[in-house]
């Protein structure tokens, strides 16, 4: 790994330079929260540097990609891991003091990230720093959740849950990517016609919806590697209803965004409700479409085909919840680049690998058949066609058992 260079008189100019820039203070003038912020800059700005220099690297050998999608990543706090990473902790402690602060007291400032409430995210986290430590080029995928899980308290003995809010304190790691924004579609009807001897599918009456990516670095120890957690904001596409507003239906004229925008604002919405089972349907699907859009965007534009995406890409999924990667790969495969069914399925099956975290059939997600094919008309299509052809191949092994082919 090249050497970091940076003394303590960098660190102490780099640090004024980004109170003075942002928040227009000096070090005397400056509060603690705003002293956390531009050291927070600081280092947000050498892991740039390193990760671009790691890119042009990985784009010059051709090496292969990890990505790694999970609905929950329970990062903890970045300042002080990056610090340790990068070999800077001693440093910024020495010019903190200068201030009267110390690292400790700036530490205390950032909240921890709520994209995770447990095992599954604190796992998808470590992942994530491993593979950065071992210089793997790796992305993570998940969902920019305004609020986590839920803040406990406990109040004369009884468990009361308050919303998460950690984008106040945590939003200074984000880089919003407002170029590689994504449309995700749902709802609506398919229709399909043959065109110039390959099947055109077309969507009608579907909703849409943006995907706004913004982006978190995550350092390795001793490594050249800064992996990329992407996260994926859901906007709504429509323009803002003026007419509704100016007539005093505020309400109304809000409603249509609310309800693409509610995608992305909580982690875990309920689900012992037809909305919720919805909303949480939406959630999945909307992160697997935008993170397979991402994942081709970026190949294509290395390698300019997809024929080689089996050896250049490895997507791995972190329990059920990201399951729909798969038959999104088929639609897109299938749907946008025209290749047979045989070629994506292997192409498919060849880039997914899966992560199952129990057996207990309570813990694995069905849904509602009329539900889902309401949702994801085509993702529906495709799935049916799996099984077709999955029950097909089982009957090869079990010729007319058709109890052990339907368990």
């Amino acid at each position: 790994m090249a050497e970091i260079k940076a003394n303590e008189q960098q660190v102490k100019e780099n640090i004024e330079a980004k109170l003075s820039r942002y928040f227009g203070v000096n070090p005397k003038e400056a509060t603690r929260d705003q002293m956390y912020k531009a050291v927070s800059m600081t280092i947000k700005d050498i892991l740039t540097e390193k990760r671009g220099d790691f890119k042009h690297e990985v784009n010059d050998k051709g090496a292969k990609r990890v990505y790694y999608m999970s609905m929950e990543f329970l990062l903890g706090r970045s300042l002080k891991t990056n610090l340790c990473n990068l070999g800077l902790s001693e440093k910024y402690e020495k010019a903190l003091s200068e201030y009267g602060y110390s690292l400790d007291e700036i530490y205390e400032c950032e909240p921890d990230a709520g994209l995770g409430n447990g095992g599954l995210g604190r796992l998808a986290a470590c992942f994530m720093d491993s593979l950065s430590s071992l210089d793997y080029p790796a992305t993570g995928f998940s969902i920019c959740y305004e609020y986590g899980f839920f803040k406990q308290m406990i109040v004369d003995g009884m468990q009361v849950e308050l919303p998460d809010i950690w984008l106040p304190g945590g939003e200074v790691w984000l880089v919003p990517r407002t170029d590689r924004i994504y449309k995700v579609k749902m709802g609506g009807h398919v229709r399909e016609e043959w065109r110039e001897g390959h099947l055109e599918v077309i969507y009608e009456d579907s909703e849409e919806i943006e995907a706004v990516p913004y982006d978190m670095m995550i350092s390795g120890a001793d490594s050249k590697a800064v992996s990329q957690l992407r996260l994926w904001k859901a906007r709504d596409i429509h323009n803002f209803n003026m007419k509704l507003f100016t007539q005093g239906q505020y309400t109304k004229a809000l409603e249509e965004s609310t309800n693409a925008e509610i995608i992305s604002k909580v982690l875990y919405p309920s689900d012992n409700h037809v909305e919720g089972k919805l909303l949480r349907l939406s959630q999945q699907y909307f992160l697997v479409s935008a993170s397979c859009q991402s994942i081709i965007r970026d190949h294509m534009a290395v390698y300019g085909t997809l024929d080689n995406l089996p050896e250049k890409v490895a997507i791995h999924i972190n329990d059920t919840h990201p399951t729909l990667c798969i038959p999104e790969l088929m639609r897109i495969l299938i749907d946008e680049y025209f290749y047979s069914w045989d070629k994506a399925w292997e192409m498919v099956t060849s880039i997914c690998s899966y992560t199952n975290h129990t057996v207990m059939p309570e813990a694995l997600e069905t849904w509602n058949e009329d539900l889902f094919r309401l949702k994801l008309p085509r993702i529906y299509t495709i799935i049916k066609e799996i099984n077709e052809r999955f029950c097909r191949d089982a009957w090869k092994s079990f010729p007319g058992n058709w109890n052990r082919i339907s368990k």
